[in-house]
């Protein structure tokens, strides 16, 4: 399973081309998760990246019956929306028009390593975002801890490094 951190501001350029750095595509194994990655709308309407591979593992476990039922036809939009695009020996990979249009994506982006997934945002509303959240940071990763344990090396003798 890939895991994605860091956030990495970036330009768009005139071809609608972005280019995912070097330390984001270090971040994945292209030969467990893919080369390819699948461009999709989030919930957010921010645009995030899936390596093909475990975007296809993931669906692959959520296959229903051969019947839709109502989540299945809200989730007939995500698919429809999303896109499988090919980084070239650069890691560029062009953003479709409507894509950008639907993501209210402009030239300046930033690119946020989310776990599973990279999420592209305006740079402007990440700024924003994160001045906002920023204040609260502390108390909501103390919050997120809370279940399981020491989230910092030396205090959890489970932890191969604290033996």
């Amino acid at each position: 399973m890939p895991l994605f951190v860091g956030e990495f501001e970036l330009t768009i350029d005139n071809k609608n081309r972005l280019a995912i750095p070097a330390a984001l595509r270090e971040q994945c194994d292209p030969d467990a998760d893919g080369r390819d990655f699948y461009l999709v709308l989030g919930p957010d309407m921010h645009l995030w990246l899936y390596p093909h591979l475990y975007y296809s593992a993931l669906l692959e476990r959520r296959q229903g019956t051969p019947f839709p039922n109502r989540r299945d036809m809200k989730r007939h939009l995500w698919f429809r929306l999303a896109r499988v695009v090919k980084p070239d020996a650069q890691g560029r990979f062009v953003i479709p028009p409507k894509s950008m249009e639907r993501a209210t994506i402009d030239k300046r982006v930033t690119l946020l390593g989310t776990d599973d997934h990279i999420e592209v945002w305006p740079t402007d509303e990440w700024e924003s975002y994160v001045k906002a959240e920023l204040p609260s940071y502390g108390e909501n990763l103390l919050d997120a801890g809370e279940g399981i344990g020491p989230i910092s090396p030396g205090g959890d003798p489970q932890c191969p490094q604290d033996k």
